[in-house]
């Protein structure tokens, strides 16, 4: 009977064991832009199984992001398989999803948008690793949107120096033609 317990208890500590190695793996890490614009991503997965990394930050305004992740395996069977590449605002639910390239041992992924609104969004990596595991790296770009009432006050500014300069150079033709009569006669006969 001692035989039979101590069995079970070593076939119930294997599966567990086995069950915690084929176990999802998930991270979230908060994103820190340097320079309020850019930001490093990316992670290194030692075992096999399956991953999905967030990457979480909040914009205040309007902005454009692109976005790109790459993964090179050594094709010994070990590697990363990247399956899906998705950046999601939480405040509103809208999903944009990455698209895929992959040649001989090298995989990308790539997001671009633009005026996305501002709120809570949550970049996400998934995939599975295999033998000893591999690992990914990229970057996050944002740039903040100029608001509707910016470019109108640019344009108008515009407007105004080209109205100025126009206005100054008939200001000087006028002046060129009265202070030389004999020439404005010379060239009109």
């Amino acid at each position: 009977m001692k035989k039979f317990f101590a069995g079970a208890l070593l076939a119930v500590s294997l599966l567990a064991g086995g069950a915690a190695t084929a176990a999802a793996a998930t991270t979230t890490t908060a994103i820190t832009f340097n320079n309020s614009i850019s930001a490093n991503i990316g992670n290194t997965l030692t075992s096999s199984g399956t991953f999905t990394d967030n990457y979480t930050f909040t914009y205040s305004s309007a902005f454009d992001v692109s976005s790109a992740i790459i993964s090179i395996s050594s094709g010994s069977g070990s590697g990363l398989d990247i399956s899906s590449f998705t950046l999601t605002n939480t405040t509103t639910g809208q999903v944009y999803t990455g698209t895929s390239s992959t040649a001989s041992l090298l995989q990308t992924y790539t997001i671009t948008a633009g005026n996305l609104s501002s709120g809570n969004y949550v970049l996400t990596v998934s995939g599975s690793s295999s033998g000893l595991g591999g690992s990914y790296g990229g970057n996050i770009n944002v740039a903040a949107v100029p608001e509707a009432s910016t470019t109108a006050m640019m344009l108008a500014g515009l407007v105004v120096v080209g109205l100025m300069a126009a206005l100054r150079r008939r200001g000087m033709r006028k002046t060129a033609d009265s202070s030389a009569p004999g020439l404005a006669g010379f060239a009109a006969g």
